[in-house]
């Protein structure tokens, strides 16, 4: 259903020529006092949903333009909105009227005080839990009019649906920079270049030409910090910040809330970016640490977890002369046997006749990362097992484990270099 949510008072209302620029570059006229009358012209929606106090509701405003509407029009009565409670009962009046999966014209013209931010809220709030699209926020600016061709004065008709796009940009924005999560972000970036693209435009006007790449590449990221992909996000993040450079003048243009957090994202992923992901090295590792500490800062304590872990055998391969083996499975095998018996035989609890190979047992750091290694091994399985044995680790105590293991991680990489 297509429907028009607006507002009507019992204040005086002059009657004036509203004018509508619509999308395709024509516009309309419609003369009235009352403004929910132009909304209903402009759009011609299945219903006109009018919110009304109980003085509203019986004032001559609303006979009329129920007198014109008749059963297209539907009354909403909703209380003055004093005090908190009413506002929750403008919420709950307002959710019970728009209909699931509606097609939504937010009109506030002659909504006062504080009910354009609560109807605002209010539909924002059912765009995520019962499908609705707000297609456009509305407002007929009378105090704007100026005179028109023919001498009479004429309203514009203010068009705020931007007023949507940053929301949903707030949103994108959001879930990037706290938890990591990419996907809005670089669908509202490949949404803001296609939309130039398809555009009508004049020969030889400039299109936009890295937005779309930077969406890949945050998109890219995203997935691959949240699959636990650390080499794809390492090289992500490298051609992220590339590219930050370019699409600077692009996202100013063009993705306007975008290009305010562009130097905020850069700067965040500048200790990520790895060129050459595949060479194992100090600047490697280290790039590998601040990946660490990126999901701890975003909460991501599994993956923290997870890639302790495997970052302790990509230092001993390094460190052990291993490091242009580092990701053959065989030798990452046995790198972890070889730690693994060092912790048996510093444990003792049960005899092995294995012997620690040489090259792990002439470092000069054999009791650090033995221990390390221990410690990692039970925290990664607690985690990995879902914590299914009969004495879990609190989640409390996962989270801290995982940042103690980090500085722990630093010490070991500084103490060589």
């Amino acid at each position: 259903m297509f429907v028009v949510l607006s507002t009507i008072g019992i204040g005086k209302y002059e009657e004036i020529e509203y004018c509508w620029l619509h999308g395709g570059g024509g516009y309309q006229i419609y003369r009235t006092a009352l403004f929910p009358l132009a909304a209903d012209a402009f759009f011609r929606p299945d219903k006109l949903l009018l919110m009304v106090t109980p003085e509203a509701h019986v004032h001559e405003h609303y006979r009329e333009i129920e007198r014109l509407l008749g059963n297209r029009l539907q009354p909403v009565p909703i209380p003055l909105g004093r005090t908190e409670d009413e506002l929750w009962e403008i919420f709950d009046i307002v959710s019970g009227a728009v209909p699931d999966g509606a097609r939504v014209v937010l009109d506030v013209t002659h909504a006062l005080r504080s009910l354009p931010f609560v109807i605002f809220g209010v539909i924002n709030y059912l765009r995520q839990t019962r499908d609705i699209h707000l297609e456009r926020i509305i407002y007929g600016a009378y105090d704007a009019r100026e005179a028109g061709p023919d001498g009479g004065w004429r309203a514009p008709v203010f068009d705020l649906t931007m007023l949507v796009d940053l929301h949903e940009w707030l949103q994108a924005v959001e879930a990037f920079i706290v938890r990591s999560e990419g996907e809005k972000l670089a669908d509202l970036l490949m949404e803001a270049h296609r939309r130039q693209w398809i555009s009508e435009r004049r020969e030889g006007e400039e299109l936009p030409r890295q937005l779309q790449k930077m969406a890949g590449c945050i998109k890219v990221f995203s997935r691959s910090v949240r699959l636990l992909r650390p080499l794809e996000a390492l090289s992500a993040a490298a051609k992220a910040q590339i590219l930050g450079r370019e699409v600077e003048r692009e996202a100013a243009r063009w993705a306007k809330p975008f290009g305010h957090i562009l130097a905020r994202l850069t700067d965040e992923l500048t200790p990520l970016s790895a060129a050459d992901t595949q060479m194992l090295d100090e600047g490697g590792l280290r790039c590998q640490l601040f990946l660490i500490k990126y999901f701890l800062e975003k909460d991501l304590i599994v993956q923290a977890v997870l890639m302790e872990r495997e970052w302790l055998v990509n230092w001993l391969a390094w460190r052990a002369g291993f490091g242009d083996q580092w990701l053959n499975l065989k030798v990452r095998k046995k790198l972890e046997s070889a730690m693994g018996v060092a912790v048996q035989k510093l444990k003792r609890e049960k005899p092995t006749e294995e012997s620690l190979p040489s090259w792990y047992s002439h470092l000069t750091e054999v009791d650090e990362i033995t221990e390390l290694w221990d410690h990692l091994t039970a925290l990664r399985n607690d985690v990995a097992h879902c914590a299914m044995n009969d004495s879990p680790a609190s989640p409390e105590s996962i989270s801290n484990r995982a940042k103690e293991m980090v500085q722990k991680l630093e010490q070991m990489l500084s103490t060589v270099s």
